[in-house]
């Protein structure tokens, strides 16, 4: 019955399809929780000791009673400091997620058209799928790489064109000189998803002068090992941060998760040794898997998307790995990635311990 009041495209949208939790995936094969190792979600493995100290200070420091100042003014400063930009031209919200949702609630009626690559992250899709936006899909190139011509003309009308670089799941960067093409021929505002960027060598950030209508979307989920505490923010001209403002949720970031952050931010080698430590394991990663039979593509990022031969070959390895408390990506039916799997570079001991179980067949 509720779903007649509900919103049509509420109705209509494919619901996202959460990853099973730890314990599910433990009972499942009856193996103990806390053997579960997740190469499916992207995060570093482990947060530097500092952040675990913030943690501790900023539950010490206030009671949970209290809000976190509204302003943010802090955090602002910090990632103004850290990205090179003015504190005003920055937004921070509950994860990127939050960062996407806003910018779609701002930009999008009912019946606007939005722009997106394919494969990509999904909740490009959703989020303007929930308030009723047309989504164009333009497919990457077979090297994933966006193709421009194919993409400034479905922007022809659009509110919004979204793209991703470094991009999830392929992990590859986009080309600057091609990433800039398209933004400076857009007729329409363009949101780069640079949630990876930190793995890699380049960021659209310095356009913004050029360019009023870039958003810049990033996350302290990855590279910052700070996933769980859900920190996002957008970074882009004042007169675009002066309209996500109006719809900004108020108190949307903890106390905790403000004070971690700024924590993050005051130490930027704890940061910057993170994407060190990935690089470092990626490389015998990328080895062992094709060594296993994979097809491994070119990475910057924390995650690599293999191609196994087909969808039941994929699935067949997901499922061997999962029932030893191994958990990955599975595209093995996707419609862009028929075949693949995309395996989050952990460790380089808990690499060796999925290398390891790939040998075993």
């Amino acid at each position: 019955m509720l779903a007649h009041f509900a919103r049509r495209s509420v109705v209509e949208i494919e619901p996202y399809g959460w990853e099973a939790t730890d314990a599910l995936i433990a009972a499942r094969h009856r193996l103990p929780a806390d053997t579960i190792l997740r190469f499916d979600l992207n995060t570093v493995p482990s947060a530097p000791p500092s952040w675990h100290a913030a943690m501790t200070a900023a539950r010490d420091e206030g009671g949970p009673q209290e809000y976190a100042d509204p302003t943010y003014d802090e955090l602002t400063r910090l990632l103004g400091g850290y990205l090179g930009v003015a504190p005003t031209q920055i937004l921070v919200g509950a994860g990127a997620d939050e960062i996407l949702s806003i910018i779609c609630q701002t930009f999008l009626d009912p019946g606007d058209a939005v722009v997106v690559t394919a494969p990509t992250y999904p909740v490009h899709t959703l989020r303007p799928q929930q308030l009723g936006a047309t989504v164009r899909v333009c497919p990457l190139d077979t090297d994933f790489s966006p193709d421009p011509e194919r993409l400034l003309a479905a922007a022809v009308g659009a509110k919004l064109l979204i793209l991703c670089s470094p991009n999830n799941p392929t992990g590859n960067a986009f080309d600057p000189a091609l990433i800039e093409r398209i933004i400076a021929a857009s007729p329409c505002p363009v949101v780069l998803d640079e949630a990876y960027a930190e793995f890699g060598d380049w960021s659209a950030i310095p356009l913004l002068d050029r360019h009023p209508h870039l958003i810049v979307v990033r996350t302290m989920s990855k590279a910052f090992a700070l996933a769980g505490m859900r920190l996002g923010y957008a970074v882009a001209g004042s007169g675009a941060i002066d309209l996500l403002q109006r719809l900004r949720p108020t108190n949307s970031i903890s106390v905790v998760t403000a004070r971690i952050a700024a924590a993050g931010l005051r130490d930027l080698p704890a940061m910057r040794a993170n994407v060190a430590r990935v690089a470092a394991a990626r490389g015998p990663l990328v080895a062992g898997l094709r060594a296993a039979g994979a097809h491994v593509y070119p990475s910057v990022t924390n995650f690599l998307l293999t191609d196994w031969g087909g969808p039941d070959a994929a699935g067949a390895v997901a499922a061997r790995l999962e029932r030893r408390g191994l958990v990955v990506r599975n595209y093995a039916h996707h419609q862009f990635l028929p075949g693949h799997l995309r395996i989050t570079v952990r460790s380089a001991e808990q690499n060796a311990r999925l290398l390891a179980a790939l040998r075993a067949g």
